[in-house]
């Protein structure tokens, strides 16, 4: 899928969007995937819009798949320090 925005449009909504119209998804988990919260938000679109259909492939990159499942290492001091933010934000 190939996105254009216009310039200073913002493209989250057509982002978001664009995966309630997705058939398939591929998520790439990075060591530091769970430092963007944009990265997050996008995940549970897809998440919430695709669930346990099968319909989401995962692609580890310099992570190792039990860290994430786990929260360990890298990924899951990103995700500690993200969630801290989003609950201090609340």
């Amino acid at each position: 899928m190939i996105m254009h925005s216009t310039k200073g449009k913002e493209i989250g909504p057509e982002l978001l969007n664009a995966i309630e119209d997705s058939h398939y998804a591929v998520v790439i988990l990075s060591e530091n995937y769970a430092d963007s919260h944009w990265c997050l938000k996008e995940l549970a679109k897809i998440v919430d819009c695709m669930g346990d259909s099968g319909r989401i492939r995962t692609i580890f990159y310099h992570v190792d798949p039990s860290d994430v499942r786990n929260q360990k290492g890298s990924f899951g001091e990103a995700w500690r320090n993200m969630k801290k933010i989003l609950s201090t934000a609340l």
